[in-house]
């Protein structure tokens, strides 16, 4: 994979001029944030989001490698407050999507009459599903941490300089 496209001016790292949906040009724009790929002026933008739940790689290496300059490129990119809410929206999607897969292998075990025990007692005990934690209520909404703040302050301060 070309490397270079994934640098703006000079050897900075690009992080929301990749995507349709942050940049302020289509540029240098590869994918889209949503989690459906888009298409704009005749040009194809795959959905990052749908890459990464498909890609099935709960490591990350392989993905960041194969979709990004590097996994150092990556990390920086997670660390952006404008991908945060992506990023956990396609975490998300990917530990249902390998749930799913292993109830369904779970599952074809028990009719085949080859499931263990602890198997088993997983599906009586409908251990696929999410639990409630017992214990006091979250609170529905909490204060950002300073450094979120700051974090999110020169997320935009460098968008503006750029």
């Amino acid at each position: 994979m070309q490397r270079d496209k994934f640098k703006g001016n000079g050897t900075k790292w690009l992080t929301d001029g990749l995507f349709l949906d942050q940049s302020a040009t289509d540029r240098n724009a590869l994918y889209t944030l949503q989690p459906w790929d888009r298409e704009k002026n005749g040009k194809h933008y795959p959905s990052i989001h749908k890459l990464y739940v498909e890609c099935e790689d709960v490591s990350e290496y392989e993905f960041a490698n194969k979709y990004f300059a590097c996994y150092q490129h990556w990390l920086k990119l997670k660390e952006c407050a404008f991908f945060k809410p992506a990023y956990e929206s396609m975490k998300d999607e990917l530990q249902q999507r390998l749930k799913a897969k292993a109830v369904k292998v779970m599952l074809d075990q028990m009719y085949a009459g080859e499931a263990s025990q602890a198997t088993l007692s997983y599906l009586a005990n409908k251990g696929y599903l999410d639990k409630n934690a017992v214990g006091k209520p979250k609170r529905a909404g909490r204060k950002p941490k300073k450094a979120e703040v700051v974090s999110l302050v020169k997320d935009d301060l460098r968008r503006l300089q750029e």
